[in-house]
């Protein structure tokens, strides 16, 4: 735990503004790929669950869930809050 937070220490120092988006996002992607959630950037999930599925598939469904809504959360506290509007 104590590596994910110096790690976004760097998202701290370095908030999206604007005309920084490729080094944010590389920063970003550093971070996430640390905390094993950087396949909700590449894979993200397109589709919604039949109430049917069985528990497994729905586990696998509700974590990527959730990291997506975890990695959205780092992603608005990288920016300033202009941008967050």
């Amino acid at each position: 735990m104590n590596s994910n937070i110096t790690l976004r220490i760097v998202l701290d120092a370095n908030k999206l503004t604007g005309s920084n988006f490729l080094n944010w996002y590389l920063n970003i992607r550093i971070v996430l790929k640390q905390e094993r959630e950087l396949y909700i950037l590449e894979n993200p999930i397109l589709f919604a669950l039949h109430k049917d599925v069985d528990e497994e598939v729905m586990n696998v469904y509700q974590r990527h869930i959730d990291d997506n809504e975890q990695a959205a959360y780092v992603m608005l506290a990288s920016m300033t809050p202009e941008l967050r509007k």
